[in-house]
């Protein structure tokens, strides 16, 4: 059984009317996220992550595991300090140079943290020697903290100086090869933002430093956004860059400001070549290794979420990721309430709900001295989907509960905000509900008519 008061939350209290004139918190995502005790910074770009943030984040990585391991991916763990000389060999040390954060060991070897590891992996497989043509295609993934030197770090964990990421790497011997995993991999990364009811669009895109034949950005609307997609309603076709109309069906298109989630490319052999990376074919000598690459930036991904889908007061998650699915909040100690309920029936409710809904998270609000209206304002601050509030209408006969349930447009419509909202509180008997819970709200409307 989990109660708030044994979470280490850390909330800054603002102080009613109080002018806050705080030129580093640039985007709601980041003062939401401060403010409700989830991160704390350490320095410029550099955050710790709180444990409901913690929550958030693992629920989070598991979904992508999941899509990415549907792919055919599987999991390894790759030093986050790499050799500078295998970034020298690929020329992307001095191309890359100013972003990358650099050290020397006692024995003066130098190093960088990785902001990713395309020469991590190419230097792998050609230490492993040259691979057979019947182990390839494979596709390789890693979780785990990034590294970036930003110039100007800024809207929290939008753009910080260390990240937590996705980072895949398919291997092949044709390009071919290398378009078909590109597509499977495309649609692993479609199902996810699928799950979490969010309008990624898939758009053509530069491939920079990384180099390659072909890339993509995975771009989500939002105001804090630093880049700027071009949407068409008719036709739900997007792009980084377009005229008035959109090319496919004529329409008007609208743009946006929006924030790079995700980014894939084909590379082929832009670092297996420099480092020795080769397979060795049915017939005739090795040959260099086809490379893509595939990277989701989940702490942004986070961040990304929530500044497109709360409000300015109040966080909101998608579903498949809030910290608690439950909150709920018993009366205020000393009440009338209070003196005929009490806490068990918090506690009963707690076990029923779990019993009926075992892969909930439930949490209940146990600071009884504060009033259900204050816990109730923290609580939707806090965007917890499902609200559960004993209260008066629990003395009644039938016993009811008020429930508030977070809901949001249908997100396909991609529009650039689609904040989620708060109805009015149902009053449901507890078989009502479970029936709620359950999603069965047809039976719902049937059994309160």
């Amino acid at each position: 059984m989990r109660y708030l008061s044994r979470l280490f939350q850390p909330v800054i209290t603002i102080p009613k009317n109080a002018v806050i004139k705080n030129t580093e918190i640039t985007c709601k995502s980041q003062r939401l996220l401060l403010e409700c005790g989830l991160i704390r910074p350490t320095s410029s770009g550099l955050f710790t992550i709180l444990p409901i943030a913690r929550r958030a984040l693992n629920k989070l990585e598991s979904h992508i595991i999941a899509c990415i391991e549907a792919a055919g991916a599987q999991r390894m763990s790759l030093p986050s300090l790499t050799s500078s000389t295998l970034w020298d060999k690929t020329g992307r040390l001095e191309e890359v140079g100013p972003e990358l954060m650099k050290m020397e060991d006692r024995h003066q070897k130098k190093f960088l943290l990785s902001p990713t590891h395309e020469e991590a992996v190419a230097d792998l497989l050609s230490d492993v020697g040259p691979m057979s043509y019947k182990q390839l295609p494979l596709l390789l993934y890693q979780i785990g903290n990034k590294y970036r030197d930003e110039h100007r770090p800024k809207h929290g964990l939008l753009r910080a100086r260390e990240f937590s990421m996705l980072d895949a790497y398919g291997l092949h011997t044709s390009e071919d090869c290398a378009r078909t995993m590109y597509s499977r991999v495309s649609d692993a990364y479609a199902q996810l933002f699928k799950r979490l009811q969010l309008p990624v669009h898939r758009v053509s895109a530069p491939p920079g430093s990384m180099g390659g034949s072909m890339s993509h950005e995975w771009q989500l609307p939002a105001a804090a956004g630093e880049d700027e997609l071009a949407t068409c309603p008719r036709c739900r076709q997007a792009a980084l860059d377009g005229d008035q109309r959109c090319e496919t069906c004529g329409g008007a298109l609208q743009w946006l400001q929006s924030v790079e989630v995700g980014h894939t490319f084909i590379l082929g052999t832009r670092y297996s070549l420099p480092l020795g990376a080769f397979y060795t074919p049915g017939t005739g000598g090795p040959q260099p290794i086809l490379m893509s690459c595939y990277g989701i930036g989940i702490t942004r991904l986070l961040a990304a979420c929530l500044e497109h889908l709360s409000t300015d007061k109040s966080l909101r998650w998608p579903k498949l990721i809030a910290p608690y699915d439950i909150i709920i909040i018993g009366p205020k100690e000393g009440s009338y309430e209070w003196q005929s309920i009490g806490s068990d029936e918090m506690d009963r409710l707690y076990d029923v709900i779990a019993h009926t809904q075992p892969d909930a998270d439930i949490i209940i609000d146990d600071r009884h001295h504060l009033t259900i209206g204050k816990r109730l304002v923290m609580a939707d601050r806090m965007g917890y989907p499902t609200i559960i509030v004993i209260g008066k209408a629990y003395l009644e006969s039938p016993a009811r509960y008020e429930v508030y349930r977070s809901t949001r447009p249908d997100f396909e419509s991609g529009t650039q905000t689609t904040p989620y909202s708060t109805p009015a509180a149902l009053l449901l008997t507890e078989a009502e509900l479970l029936s709620h819970l359950e999603g069965n709200d047809e039976q719902l409307i049937k059994s309160s008519a």
